[in-house]
């Protein structure tokens, strides 16, 4: 047997803006007092309120003209929870007629106290269930269904010590417990109703459904984004960033040899603020684009999970240095029964992306010889055997 460590990696490069709209399976819900200040914020759209409702018994609806008993629901990931200090959820109408409300920039200035319509106060030893009720204000609700208006929620929360909620979205492959807003359509002790129970709903950006559908609910990042390293690789973080690496290996060993190991090396530089406590899953895709396609984020988004080529996963702390290794045995091995026409290429990416803060920094393709990432493998020269 024979080993080789090869510079395979001819082009590496850093994405950013993930997960794209509609594919984010969780929204965040984050605060970190200073010296690291941040402040994560999410997003709930319910653009489509109804006016009128149908009274117990009634053969015809009638318009909602009060509304008792509002509140949403939320859901959250109790396994990544934390909250070591009573912390405050305030909810604010952040509804505007500028073109552009989808960015921090343009809704950060939404969250202010003429805006807001309901508050929550958490305290570690209560929360002992999956799920929490936000009052919201009823004349909100009651405003919005009479003039069939739209009803834009910020989600904000606040806390002397760091806390963080991972909370179901309402897409992303698994939305089973979006967040969702009930109300009365009648005033308090009027029983000749239903409740009122809605989903997200966005009717923005006109004329486009799927992006429309996309911004029902999402994250933004109102202060702690997570800067950009130099020529380093880095995976997560906020704005959520992937890796894409483009890998050489020649034919005499993908092609002519029998592949025992295929190790990934990686040098990890530490994340400036990572607390150590802090972990990051890191999943590769395996690209199946074909080569021929040369936009970068259209090979990304062609691209599958590594678990389908028998590439696991690597649990990382963000604050941790030294090297790393991924083992890529059985990709290589499937490379040569690939068409050549398809890239060998990887994206590196965060499980929890976009509600995960912390980040993952590796040496790219641009650093020294002994750190940037290389390809180690151990193989078996074949032999044809033939009759003399």
């Amino acid at each position: 047997m024979s080993d080789t460590t090869l510079d395979a990696v001819v082009f590496d490069s850093v994405l950013t803006g993930y997960p794209l709209p509609g594919e984010q399976q969780f929204l965040l819900l984050a605060a970190q007092p200073r010296p690291d200040t941040l402040d994560v914020r999410t997003i709930v759209r319910f653009d489509t309120l109804p006016a009128r409702y149908f009274p117990t018994g009634a053969a015809d609806s009638v318009r909602i003209t009060q509304v008792d008993s509002g509140f949403i629901t939320i859901h959250f990931d109790t396994a990544t929870k934390l909250l070591t200090q009573p912390a405050t959820i305030s909810a604010y109408d952040v509804d505007t007629t500028a073109a552009n409300d989808t960015t921090a920039a343009a809704l950060n200035g939404l969250f202010r106290p003429d805006r807001l319509i309901g508050t929550v106060t958490v305290r570690p030893e209560s929360l002992t269930t999956d799920s929490l009720r936000v009052r919201i204000s009823n004349a909100a609700i009651a405003a919005k269904t009479r003039d069939t208006l739209r009803l834009r929620i910020g989600l904000r929360i606040s806390s002397t010590a760091p806390v963080r909620l991972r909370i179901d979205a309402s897409q992303g492959g698994t939305a089973t417990s979006p967040v969702r807003l009930s109300f009365d359509p009648v005033s308090a002790g009027d029983t000749t109703y239903s409740p009122i129970v809605l989903t997200p709903s966005s009717s923005t950006p006109t004329g486009d459904a799927e992006t429309a559908l996309g911004f029902r609910d999402f994250t933004i990042v109102a202060a702690g984004a997570v800067p950009a390293f130099g020529s380093d690789l880095v995976i997560g973080g906020l704005p959520a960033r992937r890796t894409f690496m483009r890998f050489v290996v020649p034919s005499r060993l993908v092609d002519s040899a029998t592949i025992v190991r295929a190790t990934l090396l990686l040098t990890q530089r530490p994340t400036p603020g990572a607390e150590r406590t802090d972990t990051v899953e890191l999943t590769p895709n395996v690209v199946v684009a074909e080569g021929s396609i040369a936009d970068l984020r259209r090979s990304v988004d062609l691209s599958a999970p590594g678990s389908n080529f028998g590439v696991d996963s690597l649990r990382l702390s963000p604050a941790d240095s030294g090297a790393r290794s991924l083992s890529l045995v059985n990709l290589v091995r499937a490379w040569h029964a690939l068409p050549t026409t398809t890239q060998r290429a990887l994206v590196l990416r965060a499980r929890f992306e976009g509600a995960q803060a912390a980040a993952l920094r590796f040496v790219s393709a641009e650093g020294s010889p002994t750190q940037r990432p290389r390809l180690r493998i151990s193989f078996i020269p074949r032999t044809e055997f033939a009759l003399p």
